[in-house]
């Protein structure tokens, strides 16, 4: 009589060990896809921002006397 049939039908340990560990390194990658997706290219604007408008001197306004804004502004007493 053959005692085969009575043992389990396992894979070698080596074999299970490669799987377990590319599973692992798939999950990994796979979250830091998800977090750079997240995280990174979700504040990345669509196209490149203009640096001249963003540095560009206000326009002039004309000045009148009853005008709050002409006046010269105090700087805060903040220590720098």
């Amino acid at each position: 009589m053959s005692t085969n049939f009575l043992k389990p039908a396992l894979p070698k340990s080596s074999l299970l060990r490669w799987e377990i560990g590319a599973a692992l390194l798939i999950k990994i990658l796979l979250l830091i896809g998800l977090w750079f997706l997240i995280f990174r290219w979700m504040d990345k604007p669509v196209s490149k921002p203009d640096i001249a408008q963003h540095f560009a001197l206000p326009a002039v306004q004309t000045a009148t006397p009853n005008d709050i804004s002409s006046q010269p502004q105090q700087e805060s007493r903040h220590v720098r």
